[in-house]
């Protein structure tokens, strides 16, 4: 291949072709027709914005993937949204009614300075969903719901929903106050589930109650487990009861098959308690997944409860090609 020639993208974008676009939009129309008879008020954000308003809050994880790049207008910084949920969170935050429950949804290009994964894509079309100001259990359930039936819409094949509360880590760190650059260092290691690395770090911090929390993964049984476990230590409780409660629901309206993993630190930072997770046969990445951010509208001064779920379009259309194989 002719590295400059005008026809080549640049690595981790591609063109949309048409029977594929074809399919994308469908799609694309389907689960938003779909989550607008749930309720959900579709909002479309800008692909641009200020640096500071995508980094905002919970935001601040998505700073190396954000492209970043001088407005020559207002000398101020601008970036490419790497995630649309951001956003969303300030239109709720700064221009609707925060004396109701706000349902949003949106779907749009983001862009990431780095793919998941190597052969993946930097551009993608995020599509989800947001309830703004509810923090019942029952929000949690209404917004997974949702996911699964974008999958189902999808033809996704068989589907198995991964569950974790970030309670349990920050209980585990708070117990024993470990500093923030040690807390990152641990947050590392158990996202690599590497016993090794753990127990070099025994000379620093108690490593028993995480040993114990890598162990925390598999059926309902597991949540019994970690109350036993960690009885000792405030804020395991709340969580558990929390989890619990969502597994009931889901037990009475679904047939997916469900899986807790309460080693699952990915975003403990992003998020605020209940996360979830979707996988499907045949694809070893979650091609769905959401969760409880409460504190997401803080800065732009509103701090509301918060819960949602994103997809990337791409990924749900090539499930359809997966269900077929």
């Amino acid at each position: 291949m002719v590295k400059n020639a005008r026809w080549v993208l640049p690595e981790g974008v591609e063109e949309i072709l048409p029977d594929e676009a074809q399919q994308l939009e469908l799609l694309r129309r389907t689960i938003l027709d779909d989550l607008a008879e749930r309720g959900f008020l579709l909002v479309m954000p800008p692909v641009m914005d200020f640096v500071d308003s995508l980094l905002t809050g919970t935001g601040e994880e998505l700073d190396t993937q954000t492209y970043k790049f001088m407005d020559q207008h207002t000398q101020r910084m601008l970036g490419i949204r790497a995630d649309i949920t951001p956003q969303v969170a300030r239109i709720d935050a700064h221009y609707l009614d925060d004396s109701q429950v706000n349902r949003l949804c949106y779907a749009g290009t983001v862009l990431r300075t780095q793919p998941a994964r190597m052969g993946e894509q930097r551009e993608l079309l995020q599509i989800g969903a947001e309830v703004f100001g509810d923090a019942e259990v029952a929000a949690d359930v209404d917004v997974i719901d949702a996911m699964l039936a974008a999958l189902n819409h999808a033809s996704s094949p068989a589907v198995t929903l991964s569950l974790g509360h970030v309670g349990v880590y920050r209980a585990l760190l708070k117990d024993q106050s470990i500093p923030f650059s040690l807390e990152l260092e641990l947050r590392d290691v158990l996202l690599r589930r590497s016993r090794p690395d753990l127990d070099l770090l025994g000379e620093q911090i108690d490593i028993k109650p995480f040993i114990e929390l890598l162990n925390l993964a598999g059926d309902q049984t597991v949540i019994d487990k970690a109350s036993l476990a960690f009885k000792h230590i405030s804020g395991v409780e709340q969580a558990m009861e929390e989890l619990s409660e969502v597994v009931a629901r889901l037990r009475e309206q679904a047939t997916t098959s469900l899986h807790i993993d309460l080693a699952d630190v990915t975003g403990y930072r992003y998020h605020t308690g209940l996360m979830y997770t979707a996988y499907v046969n045949g694809r070893g990445r979650s091609v769905a997944q959401g969760g409880r951010y409460d504190r997401i509208g803080q800065e732009f001064g509103r701090a509301r409860a918060a819960t949602g779920f994103s997809a990337d379009l791409k990924t749900l259309v090539k499930l359809k090609h997966l269900a077929a194989s």
